[in-house]
């Protein structure tokens, strides 16, 4: 942030712009501002401003004193940094990384992730002494401890990390130091004690353990604690007895590369025991991830701590062609390793297992149990003695098993995934680009993978990175095979161990459309209950064949899914399972669609009995989402079109709804190849209606015309309901475009064929067409008698979700004719039940029809932050009228505002907007906003600008709209010739 505004707390408080200091006032001008940066981007009240900065000895004058302070503070701050007044209190809206204890949280957060000790070092020099230094009251003194704890607890970690480094007498000058200034922080007097002993100054670090200890009993009157008591235990031990012991800890590979964090986790979980059991670790995750390596690399670190032996048991859970080592095996193994002769092994199990516990009850071991099939195989293996320690891998997650730390293994980082294929087929191999970014992602980012195909490309320096990814694209399973292994045959053992149920699921989730899935989706697909479906697929994730990215969603890793699909050809019944999941999802989502649109509301299917509750909100549709979309394509291209056109036509207004534009086109452009295909009139007539009639909405009425005319043709003879939601749409477009077409007699019609119907839902809608298209004639009485009408039958119908644009149209008559008071009404209570029922479109309209009445009462700074609201929703449904309008609306208040300059910025872009689309409305109502802003300082511009604008509408579009502007031309021109 050196180029722009910052505000540092973390030493005396300072406020500057670029490398310029800002004066930041008196010290409780400044204290007020400190409270005011802590909550950032948050509203503060008065109150709390006044108890936070005075605390027990307000001012005499109370609340008062507050506006005063923050119009200084105010006059302190650059322009882009706003102090803002809402109606709940204060907010200081800070530029991202202005304050400075934001960019140590964010630094902080990077050094955690990288485990970089330079990370951390960046961090700690954003502290320029003590934070908030010399600034008064509770609240802050307070926030001075957080802070100073904040720094501490960093540079701890950062010193942990050079210790683990091994840069022992580097840091001895920093922790003695810090242990001076500290004396009671046990952090660093541990710190210090191991970095001196590592050091070679064994005595120095008793001495300062001594101290230590000394001082705490002393002043505190209490001893060490564990941790610090663990260190001097384990120097004691070092000390006294020599290392020692069977190593039988494999080669794990020459390349070992990240997994930085996990590895410091494990090293630190394996610290001798202090709860009275053994430190037990256990390290589980799908196959090829490098689990193996991961604990011998953490079993190398810790070797020095467990002299008596590091001790390594493939129990072979998991390995082709050999049966897990029996419990027996493995303990004589472990009984072997500790130096038992043969002889004195007794015959009978449980005996052994008991001298196994006896023999190990005083040694300190490391016990590596590697491959372990399940928590059974484990048990008996486990020591007694606090001293020793385990480490376990598995497939399998050991749920069950009471372990110290249980770490579910991921896939490399993409970095770690790139460092892993230059390490192995040489950086002039594998420079960065796009080649090396696909290969990564054909691997899955998964270890195996990556050492198979960083393996192929250093044997064959003839092949390109290109040319390797070809090979994988077309047979993915079998290029990742090597000599002895393999990702395929890894994979293979594992699904040969699931029960049938399992394998079945397995199979079948190769064929879902989307990336996870639920256990509705999958009972469907395998012809389960949900309930025995979601068992299975719990099954599959203590597996490691499933992943379960979020309670109640299961999905692939890529190379399982590939893996799955392979299985899945020796299934002949996944055409049935298929048309199975489709018709799960037109019955699901039919009956979701009913209850959040009412576009084209149709019978909903009966659910089944075991079908998921999709009634109450959009919560459903919004997981399904993706999955949705996916299906429809999958429907068109396995020839379902029977199920494709009632899916897309409840899916469809679904995402228009949540403003997923580009999907939407997806799921039409297939149902209606469908429909098309088929020879389903009816439905091809629905399709093209919700493409018209949504169409018209996102680009303008000239884009949904053809298809609602298209639409009314193919409608001729269907059920009255369908014909009256097609004339009426295809009504209010036409008039949209010119209010001189037939749109009286086409909404006429669609009135009556509603009623004919008996569907309300579709009188409302037609009710509200005609209002919208009386008000654009000035007509506004008639507009709101037909917009109550409608309103009236709404609320009986009892749906909410249909009154908000009824009342966005009726605040509109309301300002046009003038009356802020009623509009203000009208809108404030649309913008409730948009938000209620989370109604972007109609949210977006409300904002704009209440900023304008903020505008003609005369509250101008609130009708400009409300209109940069409603622009901001506008601009995120994607939706062009919306976006129009929230523009148009913005520029008439920034010019109310005397924001002239700002103003005319958004009236451009507008016009911009409108000519592209041929719009001539928004073109007409863009240049009159600039002939507004222009009409003081450049009159003769202004009268071109009305021109045009007379021009683009003199068609019929507007007739008021171009009455009043020949009135206007008029008024100016007998103006100019007094």
């Amino acid at each position: 942030m050196a180029d722009g505004f910052c505000l540092d707390l973390l030493g005396p408080l300072t406020v500057r712009y670029g490398r310029v200091p800002l004066s930041a006032g008196p010290i409780r001008q400044q204290a007020m501002l400190a409270v005011m940066a802590l909550h950032a981007n948050q509203v503060t009240s008065a109150e709390q401003l006044l108890d936070l900065v005075w605390d027990e000895n307000p001012p005499s004058s109370g609340l008062r004193v507050i506006p005063t302070y923050v119009y200084r503070i105010r006059q302190t701050l650059p322009p882009e940094v706003a102090l803002e007044r809402t109606t709940g209190g204060y907010v200081l809206r800070l530029p991202p990384g202005a304050l400075d204890i934001d960019r140590f949280e964010s630094a902080v957060k990077a050094a955690e992730q990288a485990k970089d000790p330079s990370l951390y070092r960046d961090a700690l020099a954003l502290f320029r002494g003590e934070p908030l230094s010399g600034l008064p009251g509770n609240y802050l003194a307070g926030q001075r401890r957080r802070l100073t704890e904040r720094r501490d607890d960093a540079l701890s970690e950062r010193l942990g990390l050079e210790l683990s480094a091994g840069r022992f007498a580097d840091v001895v000058p920093e922790l003695s130091a810090l242990v001076a200034e500290r004396p009671l922080d046990e952090r660093f007097a541990a710190q210090l004690m191991t970095a001196l002993f590592q050091s070679g100054r064994r005595a120095e670090a008793l001495e300062t353990y001594a101290r230590t200890r000394s001082l705490l009993v002393d002043e505190l009157g209490v001893e060490p604690g564990q941790g610090l008591q663990a260190v001097h235990q384990l120097l004691l031990r070092d000390l006294a007895e020599p290392a020692g012991g069977r190593d039988e800890l494999p080669y794990s590979g020459a390349t070992f590369i990240g997994r930085t964090a996990e590895l410091e986790s494990v090293v630190k979980a394996l610290t001798p025991g202090t709860r009275g059991a053994p430190p037990v670790v256990a390290i589980d995750g799908m196959a090829g991830l490098g689990k193996t390596a991961l604990a011998v690399q953490a079993g190398r670190r810790v070797a020095a701590q467990y002299p008596d032996g590091q001790l390594f048991v493939d129990l072979h859970g998991h390995t082709p062609g050999r049966e897990p080592l029996g419990v027996d095996h493995a303990v004589d193994h472990l009984l072997r390793g500790i130096g038992v002769p043969a002889e004195k092994l007794p015959c009978d199990p449980a005996e052994r297992e008991a001298l196994w516990r006896s023999e190990t009850a005083g040694l300190r071991l490391l016990i590596v149990l590697d491959n372990a099939p399940d928590t059974r195989a484990i048990l008996p293996l486990l020591p007694g003695a606090p001293t020793c320690a385990v480490l376990v891998t598995s497939r399998r997650q050991l749920s069950s098993l009471d372990s110290s730390l249980r770490l579910g293994l991921d896939l490399l980082a993409e970095d770690e995934a790139a460092a892993l294929l230059t390490e192995l087929a040489g950086a002039e191999r594998v420079a960065a680009g796009d080649a090396v970014d696909e290969l990564i992602e054909l691997c899955g980012r998964l270890p195996l993978a990556l050492r198979i195909a960083g393996s192929r490309l250093r044997h064959r320096p003839s092949w390109p990175v290109a040319h390797l990814n070809e090979r994988l694209r077309a047979r993915l399973l079998t290029e990742l095979s090597g000599e002895t292994d393999g990702v395929g045959p890894a994979f293979a053992v594992s699904y040969e161990q699931l029960s049938a149920d399992q394998q079945l699921m397995f199979r079948r989730l190769s064929l879902m459309p989307g990336k996870d899935i639920d256990r509705y989706s999958a009972a469907a697909l395998a012809g389960m209950t949900s309930t025995t479906a979601e068992d299975v697929l719990e099954s599959l994730v203590d597996a490691s064949l499933l992943l379960q990215p979020r309670p109640g969603r299961f999905e692939f890793h890529d190379l399982l899914r590939k893996y799955s699909a392979q299985v899945m050809t020796t299934d002949d019944q996944g055409s049935e399972a298929i048309s199975s999941l489709l018709q799960y999802y037109v019955r699901t989502a039919r009956r979701s669609a009913a209850h959040h649109h009412d576009l084209l509301p149709e019978d909903c299917d009966h659910l089944d009995a075991d079908d998921p509750d999709v009634s109450q909100d959009l919560a459903w549709a919004d997981a399904e989402r993706a999955n949705l979309v996916a299906a429809v394509q999958l429907s068109e291209r396995e020839g379902h079109d029977e199920l494709t056109v009632p899916l897309t036509i409840a899916v469809a207004p679904y995402l228009h709804l949540r403003t997923r534009q580009d999907e939407l086109d997806v799921v039409l452009t297939a149902g209606l190849a469908a429909a098309q295909r088929s020879g389903n009139s009816a439905g091809e007539a629905r399709l093209l209606f919700l493409r018209g009639h949504i169409g018209q909405f996102r680009c303008g009425p000239a884009h949904g015309v053809c298809d609602l005319r298209r639409a009314a043709e193919l409608a001729t003879g269907e059920a009255p309901a369908l014909q009256s939601h097609i004339l009426g749409s295809l009504g209010y477009t036409v008039g949209s475009l010119d209010l001189h077409s037939d749109w009286p007699d086409l909404l006429r019609e669609s009135l009556r064929l509603a009623q004919l119907a008996d569907d309300q839902r579709a009188t409302v809608s037609t009710l509200g067409h005609l209002a919208a298209l009386h008000a654009r004639q000035w007509n506004f009485a008639v507009a709101l008698e037909y917009y109550e009408q409608a309103l009236s039958m709404a609320r009986t119908l009892g749906d909410e979700r249909l009154e908000p644009n009824l009342l966005n149209g009726m605040a509109g008559c309301h300002l046009d004719a003038g009356n802020a008071h009623p509009a203000l009404q009208a809108a404030r209570t649309a913008q409730e039940l948009a938000a209620t029922h989370a109604l972007e479109f109609p949210l977006s309209y409300a904002l704009c029809h209440l900023g304008e009445a903020y505008r003609q009462l005369g509250w101008h700074a609130q009708a400009v932050e409300t209109h940069r609201r409603a622009l901001e929703i506008a601009v995120d449904n994607c939706t062009y009228l919306d976006e129009v309008d929230a523009r148009l609306n913005l520029g008439r208040s920034l010019l109310t505002h005397n924001c002239r300059d700002q103003a005319e910025d958004q009236y451009q872009l507008v016009l911009r907007l409108c000519e592209d689309r041929q719009y001539p409305l928004g073109i007409a109502q863009a240049l009159v906003g600039l002939a507004d802003c222009r009409e003081s300082l450049q009159p003769g511009e202004a009268h071109k600008l009305l021109l045009r604008a007379l021009a683009a509408v003199s068609d019929g579009v507007h007739p008021v709209l171009a009455g009043r502007l020949q009135d206007r031309l008029a008024a100016a021109t007998s103006g100019r010739s007094a």
